[in-house]
């Protein structure tokens, strides 16, 4: 049986999590998100969801699709707490989807 020898690993330990903490952060060049708690007009109060996606579906339909096109995986998560999107049994469906 071999005697392994632990001499470098205390080393091997330390350069692994200054490589390991050298790849995290970074971004945050992006646009800034709308501010939380109804930090505009046309936005639902305590959230970031315009109103127009609570009062019809095709703008609760333009939200979910602005939303969900957004290329930004590094974007801070949007503030919905208790706002519901419209929806309808009237509407015709978006020939586009």
């Amino acid at each position: 049986m071999k005697n392994l020898n632990f001499a470098r690993t205390p080393l091997a330990l330390a350069t692994g999590l200054m490589l390991l903490a050298a790849c995290g952060g970074g971004g945050g060049d992006g646009a800034a998100p709308p501010p939380a708690g109804g930090g505009g007009p046309d936005v639902v109060t305590g959230t970031q969801v315009p109103t127009s996606a609570t009062t019809s579906s095709a703008g609760a339909f333009a939200f979910a699709n602005a939303t969900a096109s957004a290329s930004d995986n590094t974007a801070e998560p949007i503030e919905v707490g208790a706002a519901v999107l419209a929806t309808s049994e009237t509407d015709e469906p978006d020939p586009s989807v």
